[in-house]
């Protein structure tokens, strides 16, 4: 990263403006940070290519389209301009180096790395092939390295009809559009591939001329392609487009598991040290963007939405919002004759049912807090295609209350939808208000809505009790190692710790684990007699299925008799319940929670700081998540009426099924169900020390 220049613009579409990362072929690209302080990659396209009317309309196609492909190892567009004085585009950042910039410094790559190189970049080709897309310009400037595995960027934003040479197809060196293809973008790969395990592209060093030249009529050189490579490379690489191989067919191929340590030493420290270096962070007293009048900055009111209309703003959370075409979701509930729908214009209102003064208070103003920047930020974005409000009802945790307010959201004929309730105990009792109505209700912090008849809007946007508790034989056997473990089905948490303890001893190892289930009648105050029978029987770990009075009179119990082991619990045992009954013999003690700590979680802390500036704290539980899903929602709203259909609460439903979002906390994804079904992480771990929960990163979780 290179310090801004006087020249350089602070804000452009919301964003601020940090650091230059690079400059390419058609414009400069920035390291930006969204009003959400969401790290972003920024291009911004020079003069000469935005004067250019081919060039534009390119580059409005490739982020109109961008938008609907998604896919792991694929970077593609989050945000764009392409109508205003300033054209750009954004992408998730991510921070490792570009795989010419590693070859340069450390050479040629091994043929396993290569394998994971190949198999990684095949699979993003895949979905964007899918799509019926092509890339166009997969050089090794366009492959990121993480410790995880290769990004393919580039994709959805340069506006261009080829690579650099040397990296590109024969078809693409004559310009024949008519043969450009998917094929076209796997003799790309095979460029990089051969590059990655030579250190120097197929074709040669030279002017652009005679790279191209070779291309066209010369065998690529494949000499130091180490022989378990060749025959894959060398497919790639055939001069006629058809007998190539299919991204699919590259995937199969290399066929690699998903397992750590697939870069060599020294490069596999140096990209985990660059991806682990702190990010720069806004000013806190730079103005907001809305206030800009520098270069990139509105020119008069934001336009509303018209069909046909060039600019085209796509907003996200870490990576796009990507609607499965042609997936044929079903529809739980249809549109009728008084479902509300909303013309174009219109106000739309997106609600929050929570609990902010009662006993779960806490996780539900964590929740406003997330849901009001995400509103916030869309709303100064601007270009969205209804005037977007926020509304927020308190059922106190209190039932009657609860059915009151969801009747009331319901009646609302400009709700769209709901996020919420706060507790499990409300879920049931307001799910069959809105699905009555037709509302989509997105739960976030509710563990598990069960059974499931007769609310077929609710969306589960977070793994559910039953699923995150399965972290915990994981955290067992990979991280405590325990041999002899003690569970405790406390019926005082009723269905909660049923759930927990049900999800531990179903999936437990019992060949390398020995499981002593214990159940507690509701109403257990004494925790001795369980304590002294697990030390007694020498476990060297206990898990706790319930709340966190009960997990802090077990961990001064377990204390008392002497045991030196872990001690487990979930999400509902923490707070400071727990401290105050187990005191000093609650350290150590390990948590498995659904919400992330945006302080301590690289990927959420520039949303933490921005919370921090907006509110004056540190984020409460579920604030990103919900900030997330607000983002979710409202892209949802976007993309009905940017495919020409009114904006109604069961089109937005099925949108919200078949919508996949990558958000500061976590993927967001539904399955037919309305369960979570999104890649994660499923869960994190806390571990308690001197009186406080610290986080620890996401918890292992079964494949």
């Amino acid at each position: 990263m290179r310090d801004l220049q006087p020249t350089d613009p602070r804000r452009i579409g919301g964003y601020r403006l940090l650091r230059r990362l690079a400059d390419g072929r058609t414009g400069r690209l920035y390291y930006a940070a969204s009003l959400g302080g969401v790290p972003t990659a920024l291009k911004v396209i020079g003069d000469e290519h935005a004067a250019d009317a081919d060039f534009r309309a390119r580059f409005e196609r490739d982020v109109s389209a961008a938008r609907h492909v998604a896919a792991r190892w694929l970077i593609t567009v989050t945000a764009a301009d392409t109508a205003g004085a300033t054209s750009w585009a954004a992408f998730p950042f991510v921070a490792g180096p570009p795989l010419d910039a590693t070859v340069a410094a450390h050479g040629p790559l091994p043929p396993r790395s290569v394998r994971v190189l190949g198999a990684r970049l095949a699979e993003a080709l895949q979905a964007v092939h899918e799509a019926g897309l092509t890339h166009r310009d997969v050089r090794p400037g366009h492959v990121l390295l993480t410790p995880d595995g290769p990004w393919l960027t580039g994709f959805g934003g340069s506006g261009t009809l080829a690579g650099p040479p040397g990296f590109v197809s024969p078809e693409q060196a004559l310009g024949d559009t008519g043969r450009m293809g998917p094929p076209s973008d796997i003799f790309s790969l095979g460029c990089v591939l051969a590059y990655a395990a030579t250190g120097r592209s197929p074709f040669g060093k030279g002017a652009d001329a005679d790279l191209l030249l070779r291309a066209l009529h010369e065998p690529p050189d494949l000499a130091d392609v180490p022989r378990s490579l060749l025959e894959v490379v060398r497919a790639c690489l055939e001069r006629d487009p058809l007998p190539r191989p299919t991204a699919a067919d590259l995937r199969a191929e290399f066929a690699v598991d998903d397992v750590p340590g697939w870069l060599p030493e020294p490069v596999a420290g140096e990209v985990a040290e660059r991806c682990a270096a702190p990010l720069p962070v806004p000013d806190p007293h730079m103005p907001p963007p809305e206030d800009d009048d520098g270069p990139g900055a509105p020119q008069g009111p934001a336009p509303r939405w018209a069909s046909g209309r060039r600019g085209v703003l796509l907003l996200g959370g870490t990576a796009a919002l990507a609607v499965a075409a042609g997936l044929g979701v079903w529809r739980i509930v249809h549109p009728s004759s008084h479902e509300a729908v909303a013309e174009e214009g219109a106000l739309v209102t997106l609600a929050l049912h929570a609990d902010l003064t009662g006993p779960y208070a806490g996780l539900g103003r964590g929740q406003l807090r997330g849901v009001t920047m995400a509103v916030d930020e869309l709303r100064t974005l601007g270009n969205l295609p209804f005037r977007l409000t926020l509304r927020h009802v308190d059922d106190r945790g209190e039932p009657g209350l609860a059915t009151e307010l969801a009747a009331e959201l319901a009646a609302d004929p400009t709700v769209m939808a709901v996020i919420g309730p706060t507790a499990d105990a409300i879920a049931p009792r307001v799910a069959g208000i809105y699905a009555d109505a037709g509302v989509p209700l997105l739960a976030l912090s509710v563990g598990s809505v069960e059974p499931r008849d007769g609310f077929g809007t609710l969306l589960h946007a977070r793994p559910s009790t039953g699923h995150s508790s399965l972290a915990i034989p994981a955290h067992l056997a990979e991280t405590v190692r325990a041999r002899r473990v003690g569970l405790v089905d406390d019926r005082g948490a009723d269905l909660y710790s049923a759930r927990t303890t049900r999800a531990v001893s179903g999936t437990i190892d019992r060949e390398l684990i020995d499981l002593l289930p214990r159940v507690l009648p509701a109403g257990t105050e004494d925790f001795g007699p369980v304590a002294a029978e697990f030390v007694a029987a020498g476990v060297d770990a206990v898990v706790y299925g319930g709340f966190a009075r009960g997990a802090g009179r077990l961990a001064r119990a377990l204390a008392d008799e002497g045991f030196d082991g872990t001690g487990l619990a979930t999400q509902e045992a923490m707070g400071p319940d727990f401290f105050a009954e187990a005191g000093d013999a609650g350290t150590g003690w390990w948590f498995i929670a659904t919400y992330t700590d945006p302080v301590a979680d690289d990927h959420a802390r520039g949303f933490a700081s921005v919370h921090r500036q907006r509110f004056g704290d540190a984020a409460e539980p579920y604030a990103a998540e919900a900030y997330d899903l607000a983002r979710l929602t409202v892209e949802g709203m976007r993309g009905v009426v940017e495919g020409g259909d009114a904006l109604s609460r069961g089109r937005l439903l099925d949108r919200l099924r078949s919508s996949r979002y990558r958000g500061v906390a976590r993927e967001l994804a539904f399955d037919q169900a309305g369960d979570y079904a999104g890649e994660g992480p499923m869960a994190y771990l806390y571990e308690a020390s001197s009186g406080a929960m610290r986080f620890r990163g996401p918890a292992p979780f079964p494949a």
